[in-house]
């Protein structure tokens, strides 16, 4: 690794500012003749200067007299280096009257997310819930084509949620198939009902290793599918509304990882524990959006964490979005806009940021 962003020249740092906006603009590698131009040097000084920016981490190339392009860290240096700016007036008014229109919270932020969407030209994602703890008020297990089931979870406090899982150990004996997921629901009520999703998880957990010596094949699959239903799961039941998943699909065809990402999008209540865990929180009516960068594995709360170097023909995400915390009631949410890592951050950051001021003023009124 070579020298830092702080001990880079100013010839150097303004070579990665270039860098990082003609990619932007045109995507690809950078060659170094179309920088001459900027810059009093030559191609083979440009080179050079390519070099210890490729040793500090901050751009790429495939060969020594390659074009570079920005690493994941070189845009996260560019984008915390923007200056703040505002909403273009035209966007402020959008945003305004889709919260105007709507008689409820929900439907008002639901025309946003699709200015959003819209506007970025990328994924937009909002969320609403509540930290206050809920129980499980019910637990069924159904049977699809083995060697998958359901897991249906209803709350006290209202809303319900959806869990695919797998019960292949079940299902090499499909005669009694039936009857085993029958037992299985059994089991998971008694360990989980009643209980509110952290308290189940630390039952479970508990259990786990407490019977890990024990030969029971139902408990033990009874543990496994409900760590695999509860586990990193902090926020009750909440509205979510997504929009532009066709512009993520347009934009990375072919891109390994796009079906991750967009079942990602489709599992509510693991999409709102994920921007949490990735988004910072802001205190006050003035938020600075968060940038996260990242591969297909970014809405993965069990991969690596994000920002993390990629190969060269690996899917590249960025994440830019505001995070409110609790109000008085327990409440919580976040807006966000996702898609590929060549987005017009000037104008996405202020766009975010208005947005989740008029989101927090409208469900405050």
């Amino acid at each position: 690794m070579g020298p830092s962003v702080d001990a880079l020249t100013p010839r150097q740092t303004a070579l990665l500012r270039a860098v990082c906006r003609e990619y932007l603009l045109h995507g690809g590698d950078i060659p170094s003749a179309a920088l001459v131009g900027s810059f009093d040097c030559s191609s083979a000084t440009i080179r050079a200067e390519f070099a210890v920016l490729e040793r500090a981490g901050l751009v790429a190339r495939l060969y020594r007299s390659a074009g570079a392009r920005p690493t994941l860290a070189g845009l996260q240096w560019y984008v915390h280096a923007l200056p703040a700016g505002a909403a273009a007036a035209e966007v402020q008014r959008a945003v305004d009257t889709s919260l105007g229109v709507g008689a409820s919270a929900e439907q008002a932020v639901r025309g946003v997310v699709q200015v959003l969407a819209e506007v970025a030209g990328c994924v937009a994602v909002s969320f609403f819930g509540s930290t206050s703890p809920s129980p499980v008020a019910q637990l069924e297990v159904i049977a699809l084509t083995p060697p998958r089931a359901l897991v249906v979870i209803a709350h006290a406090h209202g809303g319900a949620r959806v869990h695919a899982i797998e019960v292949g150990q079940f299902a090499e004996h499909a005669e009694d198939l039936e009857l085993d997921l029958r037992r299985l629901q059994e089991r998971l009520r008694s360990l989980c009902v009643g209980r509110t999703l952290e308290q189940a998880h630390a039952e479970l957990s508990a259990l786990k290793c407490e019977h890990e010596w024990r030969v029971d094949r139902l408990l033990a699959e009874a543990l496994r599918v409900g760590l695999a239903v509860f586990g990193g799961i902090t926020l009750d039941p909440l509205w979510m509304f997504v929009a532009g998943q066709w512009s993520l699909a347009h934009e990375l065809s072919g891109g390994a990882g796009l079906r991750e990402v967009l079942a990602r999008l489709e599992d509510d209540r693991r999409l709102a524990d994920i921007l949490c865990q990735l988004l910072p929180l802001h205190e006050n009516g003035n938020p600075r959006a968060g940038v996260v960068f990242g591969s297909a594995s970014l809405l993965d709360p069990t991969a690596p964490g994000p920002n993390a170097e990629l190969s060269d023909d690996a899917l590249r995400l960025a994440l830019v979005g505001c995070r409110w915390p609790p109000d008085g009631a327990g409440r919580t949410g976040a807006v966000a806009v996702l898609g590929g890592d060549r987005l017009d951050y000037a104008s996405v950051i202020p766009l975010v940021e208005y947005a989740a001021r008029a989101i927090c003023v409208r469900n405050n009124a």
